[in-house]
């Protein structure tokens, strides 16, 4: 059993770890001073509690945390996050890579801002990343959606569909072909995140959107692709301090079901 200086001086510990070797002032250094209790509690149930939980790589955490913090415009938050990503190793790639792919879920404004925001970071460090394109606008579209059939497939299994109810109208059953293209097709086969990361950073955002439907078939995928019922519920634990508890025990009981269910 640990005692809260202990886990105080752990949590002190992964913020040296996000400061590169030395514990910051926090995004909100003024917080410290009115609330200096929950400066306490952070520091205790936050960073040395949940990030220095083993069952998710520290990686795989800081992922996470940039995933909420872009689909809920935490601006300043993510500032630091950015930040601390370069600091536990991520590499500008992934950091890009994270972003685009919440494009889909928090939408084209929320990702184009966080993408402003790591384009100040990279520059204040000194980064000068210089991405290579990998979208091919030559590519023939048919190939392109059948990629994207292929990788929901190795997602969600042999039996995976489009998702939701068959479609009644044109428009909609355009709108899954092109999800199909641009969706699965375009962003979840890029390079630069591995499957399973890709997939931790969905389930982060969806958990703190409170995207249900979504969330029952990306948990499914997850636990296709390998992840363990401790690391999706693990991704759940950790989203809490940046989403909020009532989200985190949603995603939970979705959870239990599937798992009750399977």
């Amino acid at each position: 059993m640990t005692t809260q200086d202990q886990r105080f001086q752990q949590g002190q510990e992964v913020r040296a770890r996000f400061g590169g070797g030395t514990v910051g002032a926090g995004s909100v250094p003024a917080a410290r001073d009115i609330a200096p209790d929950l400066n306490r509690i952070l520091g205790e149930a936050l960073f040395g509690s949940i990030w220095t939980r083993p069952a998710l790589k520290t990686e795989h955490r800081e992922m996470s945390t940039l995933s909420v913090l872009t689909v809920l415009q935490r601006q300043t938050q993510l500032r630091r996050h950015l930040g601390n990503a370069l600091n536990l190793g991520l590499t500008p790639e992934q950091i890009v890579e994270v972003l685009i792919h919440m494009v889909w879920y928090g939408g084209a404004p929320a990702t184009l801002t966080s993408l402003g925001l790591a384009t100040e970071v990279f520059a204040e460090r000194g980064i000068n990343f210089t991405p290579q394109p990998v979208y091919d606008p030559t590519e023939d579209l048919e190939a392109v959606y059948q990629r994207g059939v292929a990788r929901r497939i190795e997602l969600m299994g042999p039996g995976a569909t489009g998702g939701g109810s068959q479609p009644v109208t044109n428009a909609e059953r355009e709108f899954g072909r092109l999800t199909g293209e641009y969706y699965w097709g375009s962003v979840w086969t890029r390079p630069g995140l591995d499957l399973q990361s890709r997939s931790i950073c969905t389930l982060s955002a969806l958990t703190v959107l409170g995207r249900e439907g979504p969330l029952r078939s990306h948990i499914r995928g997850a636990l296709n692709i390998g992840l363990t019922r401790e690391q999706v519920i693990e991704v759940f634990i950790h989203t809490t301090f940046y989403g909020g508890i009532p989200f985190t025990r949603a995603a939970m009981d979705i959870a239990n079901e599937i798992f009750r269910s399977g």
